[in-house]
């Protein structure tokens, strides 16, 4: 926001979410990404005259699911709607969407920002179906069109004006996208269309309980574009208003390349789609009973799993945060406790940090360096428990679990079985390591004689001694306890 704080913004978001249904939204045809342009069309999602919408139960689910996860309240009873407009890419000339009565209503979510939480109210999530897509670079005379994405099931997400600053904006998208990632309903790829933000923004004057004339800015296809298209309307609108003139209401398009928005049409109102009921969809009925089943298949939320991590098993606020951005992470770490209690390694609270380590030093490494997912990723949650618990255990180092961590990627075996392959598994057994120490201490009397002088910085020297010269990886504690009890029972002229 400008450096002049004699104004505040008023930021709305409408986010649309495509659907990962198989099939549309009105009609069986597939709906999957960058199939060839026109070959997953139909004639229902074409407009063709004689055919009929046939609602797809699985786009309703979906809905209500985002509708419960942002504490929405779920209509029993709602109505499609016709929504008329002309794009060359929406070959029936209207959409079909929600209109008076959207199945979901009166929800928010909370955002976490430099002044603490603040509360984002969501107006309404409603199901419509997606228009075409326009293609202007392709040929430098025509617009080329592709209606695949002819009724491709969406929900649009419409906030309340609550949000105040461009970073506000961008967190509830993200937080938007989280969530919609955690119930499995979309995707959430900006860059492919299948989440898109809109931005309706005004300005006041500060303390001012007014709205200004707003504007709607489009084409904004990730978070930095995000708040860069609002960081400069906000900036555009405040010039505009200083020097006496007014704010034109309208629709613009960002132009991530140039940085600024350009106009794109005047901005319509409600009553310019002329919208009426679809006469060919009868209401959409949500039973108590359909309710309370959506309900019990909602998995724990960020928030709520944040929460369990910090408050349950003593992890930091910022390990919990990284483990649950995604739930495939988050999923991971709870099988890899899971496995770990079975091993008897100890309960939950003493065992989540050494998990948490493993997964957010060498597990995150390996998943950027190798663009993995978490699914694809090779050492599955029993494999990476029998790991940890061998150095909770101290059975290997930390140099040994370094070695053994990189030869589970490439090796299926268990972290047993290659730690003993390897000679990573260190030996405790006193009666084996102490003929050992004894040789080391008997060859290097020097240096036992600085030790018994009062130079105890030496005893690093003997442990290297040992471990150096041990067939296999000894236990660097119980030399070190061996080292010093037999050092402690030496006279001053180095006699035992």
């Amino acid at each position: 926001m400008s450096a002049v704080q004699d104004y505040e913004a008023v930021i709305g978001l409408e986010v649309h979410c495509q659907l990962t249904t198989a099939a549309k939204v009105f009609s069986p045809e597939a709906a999957v990404y960058g199939s060839e342009p026109n070959t997953q069309v139909d004639p229902v999602s074409l407009g063709h005259p004689g055919t009929l919408p046939v609602l797809n139960e699985r786009a309703v689910e979906y809905t209500i699911l985002m509708g419960l996860a942002t504490n929405c309240s779920i209509r029993p009873r709602s109505q499609f709607a016709r929504k008329h407009y002309f794009y060359p890419d929406l070959p029936k000339g209207y959409q079909i969407s929600q209109y008076e009565d959207p199945i979901c209503f009166g929800g928010w979510l909370d955002i976490d920002t430099d002044e603490g939480v603040r509360r984002i109210g969501i107006t309404r999530i409603h199901i419509e179906e997606d228009a075409g897509k326009s293609i202007h670079d392709l040929d430098p005379s025509r617009t080329l069109l592709d209606y695949n994405r002819c009724g491709v099931p969406l929900i649009e997400i419409v906030s309340e004006p609550d949000i105040r600053t461009p970073a506000e904006a961008s967190q509830y998208l993200q937080r938007i996208r989280q969530t919609v990632r955690y119930l499995g309903i979309c995707d959430g790829n900006m860059e492919e269309g299948s989440l898109r933000c809109d931005a309706n923004i005004s300005i006041r004057p500060t303390g001012s309980t007014d709205f200004g004339t707003k504007t709607e800015v489009k084409n904004m296809n990730s978070f930095r574009n995000v708040e860069r298209a609002l960081e400069y309307e906000i900036s555009r609108q405040e010039g505009i208003l200083r020097q006496g003139d007014q704010v034109v209401q309208e629709t613009l398009l960002w132009d991530a390349e140039a940085m600024v928005t350009r106009s794109m049409r005047s901005k319509e109102e409600a009553h310019d789609y002329r919208y009426f009921p679809d006469p060919d969809l009868v209401p959409m009925v949500v039973t108590q009973e359909t309710l309370e089943t959506l309900r019990d298949r909602l998995p724990e939320m960020p928030e709520q799993r944040r929460a369990r991590l910090v408050g349950e098993l003593g992890l930091p606020a910022y390990d919990a945060a990284v483990l649950t951005e995604e739930r495939p992470m988050a999923d991971y770490f709870d099988d890899v406790v899971a496995a770990l209690i079975e091993t008897g390694a100890g309960v939950a609270e003493e065992i989540a940090k050494p998990v948490s380590n493993v997964l957010m030093t060498d597990v995150l490494r390996t998943l950027k360096e190798r663009n993995l997912t978490v699914s694809e990723f090779p050492i599955d949650a029993r494999r990476m428990a029998g790991l940890i618990v061998l150095r909770i255990d101290d059975r290997i180092s930390s140099t040994g679990a370094t070695t053994l961590y990189e030869t589970m990627l490439e090796n299926p075996k268990d972290a047993e079985s290659l730690a003993r392959e390897l000679d990573l598994v260190q030996v405790s057994d006193e009666a084996a390591l102490l003929p050992l120490v004894k040789t080391v201490i008997e060859k290097n009397p020097g240096q036992v004689d600085q030790y018994l002088a009062g130079k105890t910085g030496l005893l690093g020297f003997f442990i290297g001694q040992v471990m150096r010269q041990f067939s296999g990886a000894a236990d660097p504690k119980v030399v070190r306890a061996l080292l010093q009890r037999e050092l402690a029972g030496m006279d001053e002229d180095g006699n035992a």
